[in-house]
């Protein structure tokens, strides 16, 4: 006896077409009015007449290109082939064993450097619709944080933001809410304060940048991100830092290590955010 498979529906005519169009991206089949190589697609009219369609029907074609992330579009100008990027590496593995040298958000896999394009820093209170806030603080404490964008050479390549309570610090929270929060980083300033980060949780949703993050990343709103929720608790299971980390899906790959057989992993010293 042999399993059932369910039937494969019909393509309809527009994914008929973006699969020969992908067919020729990944095959380096694109040819100009020359017969020459090109990274630029046919029209929306060019489509349509070549295969006896709408012009809407074409137009569709191109969107599912442009939303799968293989192609750019812009109005009047025409679709291209979306340029490859090498990708950051944020090593959670690095970070896990307490590597200094691998300072979270700066481990990559090169020489490249990640540095400060815009930091900014001051007192909020959770709002009620922000779930993962208040799921760590509750909906109306009032918190430190400290956002950050970063970029390499002049791309912006990620959004880092961090939130802790006021209440743990006596002076307010001066240092954290300076570029340079000092040797060892927030994590050591909340050690200072009594409340040593003794253990962290990382959770990783993929979803489409807000209008906010796309126009600080320089990303289109059909480019996914990455966004990494790190929970840092003290040794009494308190919530003192919730760091929301947004990454460009498509100039980032994220390592983790999946142990064979359960290890226990030691945090050296503070790491630096």
């Amino acid at each position: 006896m042999t399993a059932s498979r369910a039937p494969v529906p019909k393509r309809a005519i527009y994914e008929r077409i973006a699969d020969d169009l992908r067919d020729a991206i990944r095959n380096n089949a694109l040819r100009d009015e020359s017969n020459q190589p090109t990274d630029r697609l046919p029209g929306e009219a060019a489509l349509a007449d070549q295969y006896g369609v709408s012009l809407g029907t074409a137009q569709s074609a191109l969107n599912l290109l442009k939303h799968e992330g293989l192609i750019d579009r812009t109005p009047k100008r025409g679709s291209w082939v979306r340029k490859v990027r090498k990708k950051f590496l944020r090593d959670g593995i690095k970070r896990l064993e307490g590597d200094s040298e691998h300072r979270f958000m700066l481990a990559d896999i090169d020489t490249r450097k990640l540095r400060i394009r815009h930091f900014a820093a001051g007192a909020r209170t959770a709002e009620v619709h922000e779930e993962e806030m208040v799921k760590c603080f509750g909906s109306h404490m009032r918190l430190l944080y400290r956002h950050r964008l970063y970029e390499a050479g002049d791309t912006p390549v990620s959004l880092a933001t961090n939130y802790m309570p006021l209440y743990l610090f006596t002076d307010g929270g001066e240092a954290v809410q300076r570029q340079d929060t000092g040797p060892g980083g927030i994590w050591a300033r909340l050690a200072e304060a009594g409340h040593e980060v003794v253990d962290a949780d990382e959770y990783i949703d993929c979803r489409m940048p807000t209008p906010e993050e796309a126009y600080e990343l320089q990303i289109r709103g059909h480019t996914p991100v990455f966004v990494v929720y790190r929970v840092a608790e003290n040794d009494r299971g308190q919530v003192v830092d919730l760091a929301v980390i947004v990454l460009p899906g498509d100039r980032w790959r994220l390592r983790y290590k999946v142990w064979k057989k359960r290890q226990a992993v030691v945090m050296r010293q503070p790491f630096s955010s």
